[in-house]
């Protein structure tokens, strides 16, 4: 997951990206709720390259789906940019996954879409962008990770580790 300031530039610099205090999370209910988090605590500073490890079912993959706004936070504080998530409407925490990046496992690449156009779709979610520029970025972005060949590549003809640069 990679945490960005926002593609326009609009929001401010913040030191400490993900703030959590006391954080705890549960799945189930009734005799079945089990505890998967246990009140974390933790800090992501901007910068920061952190390493999660842990055996299966530890909540690795909870914990991030957290930090990534993709579930609610239960119990405890989580703050994205300064932005709390616990109790969070849907609508804000949209506007915190826009300056979240995903890379999956899968990839999760589009097969009709060449590299850039798999890229382009992630910076057209920002407003205020002409399409020109849009093409621009994308192909910029692919040029820093070393793809600036491979911008018309569909991912079929991609290999695993240029998938994962474009995802």
């Amino acid at each position: 997951m990679i945490f960005t300031q926002s593609i326009n530039n609009q929001r401010p610099t913040i030191d400490k990206v993900v703030e959590i205090e006391n954080l705890s999370h549960f799945f189930g209910e009734g005799k079945l709720k089990k505890q998967i988090l246990f009140n974390i605590d933790l800090t992501l500073n901007s910068g920061e390259v952190i390493i999660l490890k842990g055996p299966s079912g530890s909540g690795k993959t909870t914990l991030l789906t957290l930090m990534g706004g993709l579930r609610s936070a239960q119990l405890g504080s989580l703050k994205v940019f300064g932005e709390e998530l616990f109790g969070a409407s849907k609508k804000k925490l949209v506007q915190i996954r826009r300056n979240i990046g995903y890379i999956f496992q899968a990839h999760n690449l589009l097969e009709s879409l060449t590299a850039r156009q798999n890229v382009q779709m992630s910076l057209e979610l920002h407003q205020g962008i002409d399409a020109p520029e849009v093409k621009h970025r994308a192909i910029a972005l692919l040029e820093s990770v070393g793809l600036g060949e491979h911008v018309d590549y569909y991912p079929h003809n991609l290999s695993g580790g240029q998938k994962q640069r474009v995802a």
